[in-house]
């Protein structure tokens, strides 16, 4: 992998707000997971559509106590490779504040022109898109013109931003990101860069982005995988005695499934300590991909460790007493056990 040779950074904060909230600096821990995961998954959905797959995205949750109102404060890191520079232009490198803005986070983009994403979904109301046209002209821009449904119904948005809005992993982030609107007294979202109110998402346009996710993704044909990395909890289910397995057999919660090691050095490192035991545990970085058909039918997920963060080894009580020689026969494509 092409070594990052650049890194822009961009710190921002989001605070849920409500009129009967002023005295309340807290928040359910169910409504803010969600809407972390979302904010994290959207950026990275952005910088994709904006930068291109190579250009790395992480988006980081940073300390600040000086503050007395409940604030979330992210940093979005994006880091540009080698070989992005080399491909493209560097005027048309977003770094961070540019995609910040170019989703409307940082930005109050009107409604005409639109000059962002969740401005776009305001503007869009939840009405189905009933025509696209692509603008041809000398300004580099890559416009179109989108035409939707009912009155008021057309407006030039830039390329990127469109494509955005019909990316569906992009419109689920966006629309799991105002969760906690709605619930305990939240209705409405306010974003400050530097300390700045610059951003403040009232009731009705947080309906109207929602609206336009909720249809994009009933308009959409999702057939890319659907990939996410998470870190998780895994425990052997049946050891392996073969370091040229690249399949192995764990729990994930409750559920028994086949993960990828091929990347790892799980199969050697057990063989070092003289064997792998039924319920030696593993904290990891997982990717989960579930494949997408053409119908937009999702799959089984498939599993890949990417990285081993933390070994716990098998309480000596619960060491079997025979253990199994041989990788499991089952492949990557055969039935997974239930």
């Amino acid at each position: 992998m092409p070594e990052v040779t650049e890194v822009s950074r961009h710190e921002f904060s989001i605070a849920y707000a409500g009129a009967e909230r002023k005295d309340d600096h807290s928040i359910s821990v169910d409504a803010l997971a969600p809407a972390l995961l979302a904010f994290g998954k959207l950026m990275r959905e952005a910088n994709g559509e904006f930068n291109g797959k190579k250009a790395k995205a992480n988006v980081f949750v940073v300390s600040d106590f000086e503050h007395k109102c409940f604030n979330i404060n992210f940093e979005l890191v994006i880091g540009f490779y080698e070989q992005v520079k080399t491909l493209l232009h560097l005027d048309s490198v977003k770094d961070a504040k540019d995609i910040l803005e170019w989703l409307g986070i940082i930005s109050g983009a009107g409604s005409v022109p639109v000059t962002s994403y969740l401005a776009f979904l305001k503007w869009k109301k939840g009405r189905k898109t009933a025509e696209v046209t692509e603008l041809r002209d000398e300004s580099g821009e890559g416009n179109v013109v989108v035409r939707v449904e009912g009155d008021h119904n057309t407006v030039t948005v830039n390329k990127t931003i469109y494509n955005l809005s019909v990316n569906p992993k992009a419109l689920r982030a966006t629309r799991d990101a105002f969760l906690p609107i709605g619930q305990d007294g939240f209705d409405h979202m306010e974003v400050r860069d530097n300390d700045k109110l610059v951003v403040t998402i009232e009731p009705n346009e947080v309906e109207d982005i929602v609206a336009s996710c909720t249809t994009g993704i009933a308009e959409t044909k999702e057939t890319e995988p659907d990939v996410d990395i998470t870190t998780a909890w895994l425990s052997v289910y049946s050891p392996v005695y073969d370091e040229k397995a690249e399949l192995w057999r764990f729990w994930l919660g409750t559920d028994v499934i086949y993960a990828d090691i091929s990347e790892t050095t799980i199969a050697h490192d057990a063989l070092e300590r003289g064997g792998s035991l039924t319920h030696d545990s593993y904290q990891v970085k997982l990717e989960i991909t579930v494949d997408v058909d053409d119908k937009g039918v999702r799959g089984k997920p498939s599993y890949k460790i990417l990285e081993v963060i933390k070994f716990v080894p098998a309480e000596p009580q619960l060491r079997q007493s025979e253990l199994p020689l041989n990788p499991p026969t089952q492949g990557p494509n055969d039935e997974q056990p239930k």
